[in-house]
């Protein structure tokens, strides 16, 4: 099931905080990087997950939703992190077929469906296929009375409510709190990439 967008010509990288550039032209390395802002027209798009990026710390957030997922367990974020970060994220969601998520039981045994927020938590599930989604098509997929389970298996897994996600999706841009309110923002590592630099990550997503 491929669901890989077209090629990208322009981009933001956001890199693991721990790699440090040898020199300023330095290349990162694909492991290091964890993901992408697509840039098309001055516009940036929804943040990508990089399947190849390896953190330098295995406790370290694979992504930035897995981040805001886990600081709200902690209570560490407010709601409008969590919704601001999921409708700017694309994420993959576990597919029974091609029309239908995959639907399982969450610990508390609650039929959901089955999220990974970067290709790390995917080796963890057994799914026939994948398709990569934004928030809309996330909700286009939870019947009535399923929830979502992000990154099952994972020691900070959560589940959200299917009423939580669908209401997400109504939210505007002036619903959100301000930008500079997100803790921990100042420790971002962005790089903007631009086009014809020969080392092209391959970020669109990979399908089994």
């Amino acid at each position: 099931m491929d669901t890989t967008e077209g090629p990208l010509e322009d981009w933001f990288l956001l890199m693991d905080p721990e790699w440090r550039p040898s020199s300023a032209d330095e290349e990162p390395p694909a492991e290091s990087v964890v993901g992408l802002w697509p840039v098309t027209e001055g516009a940036i798009g929804k943040f990508r997950p990089n399947p190849d990026y390896v953190p330098f710390d295995a406790n370290s957030p694979s992504d930035p939703l897995d981040a805001v997922l886990r600081l709200a367990r902690l209570g560490r974020a407010e709601t409008w992190h969590l919704q601001l970060m999921l409708r700017d994220t694309l994420c993959d969601v576990a597919m029974r077929d091609e029309d239908n998520a995959l639907v399982a039981s969450s610990p508390d045994e609650v039929p959901c469906a089955v999220v990974a927020t970067a290709h790390q938590h995917r080796a963890r599930i057994k799914a026939p296929g994948w398709r990569r989604v934004d928030l809309i098509g996330l909700a286009e997929l939870l019947s009535d009375g399923v929830d979502v389970l992000f990154n099952p298996g994972a020691a900070t897994s959560v589940r959200l409510t299917g009423d939580f996600v669908r209401e997400t999706t109504l939210l505007e841009d002036g619903d959100f709190g301000a930008p500079d309110d997100i803790e921990g923002i100042e420790e971002l590592r962005i790089l903007r990439w631009e086009p014809g630099v020969p080392a092209t990550p391959d970020l669109g997503g990979r399908a089994e």
